[in-house]
């Protein structure tokens, strides 16, 4: 179907989307092996062992269960791949560029351009981060060109892409508001209210889940009920935390006043370090939770600016805090999967170990990648401010880029204004650039003299 809802001249078949997907997952081919991280083995270890760890949901545990039932984690890759390349499939479609060599090219330009293919073939969730973007966006402004089961399978996807990662929740609730405000721009209130139904549906459903699991794990009705861990420790380690515990300390009698001259300089090195002092002497997270809730407390109260002004230096520092290859160096033993693969999938282990990632060949060859992936997202916003100076936009059109900037704006914000900074955050995301530009640009160049494009009130499948 077209953006207009009346049945396509074109379509675009399986064997393209299955092309496209290997495209997208070429370096897990590469390297011999499905790309991971540290987190990976507990992500594959929640469902496999059958726990609910207490700083990430298990949601996409099971997601990964579900396609690797102790037998290969390839699936797991294939599916991701899949995955996002059907719903590269729908936006060209919606946009007029069904068939098969739009989707094509258009993969293969962010397989050859940009970092999308090291986050899709990683098992990690990152991925998902770019599809709650699109599928907001598709669910917003191009409902009516959706047939009934894509309706429901976006939906579904989308409320699968906020569920698995809990900076997912805020992340698509600022998606949210900011497409229902354009939607009210461009036709009026009652399209932004039903639009805003629409695109908020599957964070509620997300959110439910998520306080259901985390009832029943921790006895907790909350979100992110150890989620004051993170934020306290960014709070202390960014210097306004630090300082209220100075002050603070001989009348508050918090534990971590005792061990302030051994947490180091490092936050993740205070998190993590199993022999630290958040283990040793504060008794792990799950202890430290309320102490950290009270430093939170104290530290808004007495000193409200400068946690802001620390917020918006992080997020401003996250922005351009970004590098291909982020965490992609060898994972041998612990920290990592490998205790995990050795045992439940015995047969994977030697391809797992002779891959180019454990090999330590891996990580600099995509590190050296890193200009053109920056690159391409800058010549990406480049393409797109021109044509705004040049063009009229349709309002999904529109909608599209405005979204992928608030995403990689708001991304920035939620994890280095309330977690930590780290290339990875960002390099999940600005592949999105160049790909809002194809979309938006061709029809452009293809559109036949004269002939003038739609304006904010012009069609594009709105619901």
């Amino acid at each position: 179907m077209t953006s207009g809802g009346a049945p396509s001249a074109e379509t675009t078949p399986p064997w393209a989307i299955g092309l496209a997907a290997i495209l997208l997952v070429w370096p897990a081919v590469w390297n011999g092996y499905p790309l991971v991280f540290a987190d990976t083995g507990t992500y594959l270890g929640q469902a496999l062992m059958g726990y609910v760890g207490w700083d990430r949901p298990p949601f996409y545990s099971l997601f990964i269960h579900a396609l690797h039932w102790r037998v290969s984690l390839w699936p797991v890759v294939i599916g991701q791949g899949l995955m996002v390349a059907h719903l590269l499939h729908l936006v060209l479609r919606v946009q007029r560029q069904p068939g098969p060599v739009p989707l094509v090219v258009a993969a293969a330009a962010l397989a050859m351009l940009t970092g999308l293919p090291f986050v899709v073939a990683q098992i990690m969730p990152d991925f998902f981060t770019g599809v709650v973007m699109l599928c907001i966006w598709l669910v917003g402004f191009h409902w009516r060109a959706l047939g009934r089961g894509e309706r429901f399978y976006l939906l579904g996807l989308t409320t699968l892409a906020v569920v698995v990662h809990q900076s997912h929740v805020p992340f698509a609730i600022g998606l949210a508001v900011v497409s229902a405000l354009l939607l009210g721009v461009g036709r009026g209130a009652v399209a932004a209210m039903r639009g805003l139904g629409r695109m908020l549906a599957p964070t509620a459903l997300a959110v439910v889940a998520l306080l259901a699991v985390n009832f029943i794990a921790h006895r907790v009705v909350s979100v992110s009920p150890f989620g004051s861990v993170f934020l306290a420790t960014r709070l202390i380690f960014d210097g306004a935390g630090r300082d209220y515990l100075e002050r603070r300390c001989p009348e508050i009698g918090f534990r971590i006043c005792g061990a302030l001259d051994r947490i180091g300089t490092e936050h993740n090195l205070f998190l993590w370090t199993l022999d630290g002092p958040l283990y040793t002497d504060l008794g792990g997270p799950k202890v430290w939770t309320q102490e950290a809730r009270a430093i939170i407390r104290g530290v808004i109260a007495e000193d409200p600016i400068g946690v802001l002004t620390d917020a918006a230096r992080n997020t401003l520092h996250q922005l351009v805090t970004t590098a291909s290859g982020d965490g992609l160096g060898p994972w041998r033993n612990l920290p990592g999967p490998e205790p995990l693969i050795a045992r439940y999938f015995p047969r994977e282990h030697g391809a797992y170990v002779d891959s180019r990632q454990q090999l330590g060949e891996l990580h600099p060859f995509v590190q050296g990648l890193t200009p053109l992936h920056v690159g391409a997202f800058c010549l990406g916003l480049a393409g797109l401010l021109v044509l705004a100076f040049r063009r009229r936009w349709s309002l999904p059109e529109l909608a599209l880029a405005v979204l992928m900037v608030a995403a990689v704006i708001g991304n920035a914000a939620i994890t280095g204004g309330l977690s930590g900074l780290a290339d990875r955050y960002q390099a999940r995301l600005i592949w999105l650039s160049l790909f809002v530009a194809l979309v938006v640009l061709r029809p452009k160049l293809r559109a036949p003299a004269g002939q003038k494009d739609g304006g904010l009130a012009g069609a594009g499948g709105a619901g």
